[in-house]
């Protein structure tokens, strides 16, 4: 009986720490969602000529390699920033192909997106976190 009396504390014990877990997981995507609106301004400012300075300070203006790179994140930059602050699935899929894009762009071409380390740095950075909330939202769901 004593036994059976303490399973159900352990239980709701996990459950707890289920519900933080998840509570910081929706808060970190939350503040990744703003880091990608703030994004969104950058390359919208970028794209308009406002913010920038030397050949590639307007749309108009800038090269190929250029014109496509931040047409690219002008789109799905936004896109990300919903997605990832409602939570769903498709929003980590773009966010995603995002990341992906960028730290393929800027490590493939370092002589046209070159200088960017820390952007790359700040998304490998931000995709360890997803994958250590996913992992214990994993072990402790199933513990539960």
């Amino acid at each position: 009986m004593i036994l059976y009396a303490e399973e159900p504390a352990k239980k709701k014990s996990s459950g707890k720490a289920a519900a933080v877990t998840r509570f910081l997981y929706s808060t970190f995507l939350r503040l990744l969602s703003l880091t990608f609106v703030g994004l969104t301004i950058l390359a919208w400012l970028q794209l308009i000529g406002y913010w920038g300075a030397g050949a590639q300070s307007r749309f108009d203006l800038m090269n190929t390699p250029w014109k496509i790179y931040i047409a690219v994140l002008a789109v799905l930059y936004p896109v990300t920033a919903v997605g990832l602050w409602t939570t769903l699935s498709w929003g980590r899929v773009i966010w995603f192909m995002a990341i992906g894009f960028q730290i393929i762009a800027i490590m493939r071409f370092p002589d046209s997106f070159g200088g960017h380390d820390f952007i790359v740095l700040f998304h490998l950075g931000t995709l360890a976190f997803y994958l250590v909330f996913e992992l214990a939202l994993r072990v402790i769901e199933k513990k539960v």
